[in-house]
């Protein structure tokens, strides 16, 4: 606030304006200089230093502004003279006519001279009453402790715990990814980590292997069917062919006969012109020119017709002389017996023939079923459709969290190997959390269900606590061989401090 000057306050000016007072002077710490602008300051802050602030009407920046111009005494404010002030007016961008009305420099005086330290080279006292003092203060201080002990027990050691809910490896698997860390807080429904199951790889691997090993076979059985097809199929176009062969010569044979003509009428009644199937197919054989392949008669096994079908010979019609044999009747009977067992033995041939083309129809087939070509490729098709289907299910596992708190601790890092039913991660619910302090049962008569004792965290934080459990059976054993009882602490009052579970806190009850 800016005052204008007034008669009294420039009188007052120029009596500041006379010599600096050396009593004063003396009583500021050693390290001071003179300085034109601000007067008597100090380059560093000096062993000791007095408050600012009790001058009324100094702000504490204006302090902290004070100190760094080098300012830190009531006696250098005191020694202040008007050029002094106006530099420090203009430091601390204020009027000088505050100083003045504010009376910063009368009341640094008054406060040297209310204060006044001085420093004396002899002892406060003699060594007799400071040895007695010292007494009496350690006599005070073990009453002090006694009263206070006398209304508190000796403090009991507890750890801090919560419940906990625990998250195990459903199936061997592998972590892919972590989204959480520890220490966070999580809510339910959460993505925590996420697996990939290490039994679908390996069962995935499994059918890759049984697929290469089911295509070698198929390559085998195929190489094996190809061979035994190659032979069969040579013996059976072997076989069928001679079938066709004899078939022909037969056919061959009963047109033959049928072309030879009949006895003359004027043959006797018990005579008969005789002419032998074998020695009538001597004149057709050898009337065939033997121009024709080099005299060789041919024989398609695939149509069944031979070069005779191809170019029938002309037998030329010679008169022949008919020889008149008198031949008995069992002779004719036997004729024709002959005759129908040809054709008897040609229809044999003729279904021989059929079933030999139906079995060279169907070999391929045969074989490859006999060889177990067909059941080979119908599995190596089969893995290959299960390989496909395993690739299309998602390998990867999420999971959630199941409850709302905090993640205590994470065991495993991302690539590493879990195997079922191990520990993954613990999720602490910090709104749970409670004491559990080991009570000597000989002291159990310190505590009472719901009784409110003091607990002292790390850092020394007192809180409050209330006993909400005293167990009737002490089944542990201290060092001491005292039996001890786990008492339950919960947290009342003001909320705990977040310290890690499993932290040692002192339980002090009262008496």
């Amino acid at each position: 606030m800016f005052t204008h000057l007034t008669p009294l306050n420039a009188s007052r000016m120029f009596l500041m304006d006379g010599p600096m007072e050396s009593p004063i002077i003396a009583t500021l710490p050693r390290g001071h200089r003179m300085d034109r602008r601000f007067g008597v300051v100090f380059d560093a802050a000096p062993e000791f230093s007095d408050d600012l602030n009790r001058v009324d009407g100094i702000r504490t920046h204006e302090a902290v502004a004070l100190n760094q111009l080098g300012i830190y005494c009531w006696g250098q404010i005191a020694l202040w003279r008007h050029r002094e002030m106006s530099s420090i007016a203009e430091e601390l961008q204020i009027s000088v006519g505050r100083i003045i009305d504010e009376g910063w420099t009368e009341q640094a005086k008054t406060l040297c001279c209310v204060v006044a330290p001085r420093q004396s080279a002899t002892l406060p006292a003699s060594a007799l009453r400071t040895l007695s003092l010292l007494i009496c203060a350690l006599l005070i201080g073990f009453l002090t402790v006694f009263l206070l002990g006398r209304h508190r027990n000796q403090p009991l050691t507890g750890i801090l715990s919560a419940d906990i809910t625990t998250i195990r490896v459903p199936a061997a698997s592998r972590l892919t990814s972590v989204q959480i860390k520890a220490g966070e807080e999580v809510f339910s429904g959460q993505p925590l980590l996420t697996l990939e199951k290490l039994e679908h790889l390996a069962f995935i691997e499994s059918q890759e292997r049984l697929l290469r090993d089911l295509e070698r076979e198929v390559k085998r059985v195929e190489a094996q069917a190809a061979i035994e097809l190659e032979w069969r199929t040579r013996d059976l176009d072997r076989e069928l062919s001679n079938v066709r062969q004899r078939v022909a010569l037969r056919e061959l044979d009963g047109r033959t006969a049928s072309r030879v003509p009949d006895g003359k009428p004027n043959r006797s009644q018990n005579s008969a012109p005789v002419r032998s199937v074998s020695s009538s197919n001597a004149p057709q054989l050898t009337s065939v020119p033997r121009s024709r392949a080099g005299g060789i008669i041919f024989f398609s096994g695939a149509s069944g017709k031979s070069s005779l079908d191809a170019a029938p010979a002309h037998v030329p019609d010679v008169p022949e002389p008919v020889r008149t044999a008198q031949l008995p009747e069992n002779s004719l009977v036997s004729d024709s017996a002959a005759i129908s067992s040809a054709e008897a033995e040609l229809q044999e041939l003729r279904a021989e023939q059929t079933r030999l083309e139906a079995v060279r129809s169907t070999l391929p087939a045969t074989v490859n079923e006999a060889i177990g070509v067909t059941t080979i490729q119908a599995q190596f098709a089969e893995a290959a459709k299960q390989l496909e289907s395993m690739k299309t299910v998602s390998r990867e596992v999420n999971v959630t969290s199941p409850v709302y708190g905090t993640v205590g601790q994470v065991r495993y890092r991302e690539g590493d190997d879990m195997q079922a039913g191990e520990v993954m991660l613990r999720i602490l619910h910090t709104d749970r959390r409670y004491i559990t302090a080991y009570l000597p049962t000989r002291r159990v008569h310190e505590m009472q269900p719901g009784q409110e004792v003091e607990l002292r965290f790390p850092g020394n934080e007192e809180f409050r606590g209330q006993v909400v459990d005293i167990p009737m059976v002490a089944d542990m054993t201290g060092e001491s061989g005292d039996t001890l009882a786990a008492i339950r602490i919960e947290q009342v009052g003001r909320l705990w401090p977040n310290v890690p579970v499993g932290s040692q806190i002192d339980v002090i009850s009262s008496r």
